[in-house]
């Protein structure tokens, strides 16, 4: 179990800063442009935070392979007739799902797999959470992380 947490602990750390950062970066960008070419932060905002996204389960996936694989602390269980073991894509697929909280339940973590699975779905949720109340700022005009915003 420790190994969930320190696990867990590490990605969340890791996707924490780069949210952060590419929040920062995309705050710090709309107050150097000004606030006639809103359309174009909106797009920028959108494209950022997108991306961010699913870099951030990006690492949840390293994570969950790392865990199944590298420490035998749990799996990935592809349900149906013809069972077979979890590739990579099945992993990223799972935490996009996971990450975005919408769980939807046709693949199923085993094991420490479990822990970690709540945790992304709790980060997941405060991170989209964060980007929704980044992007309603840039909506009306402010650059949400800048001095100059």
């Amino acid at each position: 179990m420790i190994q969930a947490v320190v696990l867990s602990i590490l990605a969340v750390t890791i996707c924490t800063a780069i949210h952060y950062g590419t929040l920062k970066t995309v705050s710090d960008a709309i107050a150097r442009g000004g606030g006639a070419k809103r359309g174009r932060h909106i797009a920028l905002t959108v494209g950022a935070v997108t991306t961010a996204h699913v870099v951030e389960a990006l690492i949840y996936t390293a994570i969950f392979l790392w865990a199944a694989r590298g420490l035998g602390i749990g799996e990935l269980n592809v349900p149906g007739l013809e069972a077979k073991d979890a590739g990579v894509m099945d992993y990223f697929y799972f935490s996009l799902v996971n990450f975005t909280t919408l769980g939807r339940g046709d693949l199923n973590p085993d094991g420490h797999l479990r822990f970690i699975t709540g945790i992304e779905a709790f980060h997941g949720f405060l991170m989209i959470t964060a980007s929704g109340s980044f992007m309603l700022q840039v909506m009306g005009g402010k650059a949400p992380l800048s001095e100059n915003g």
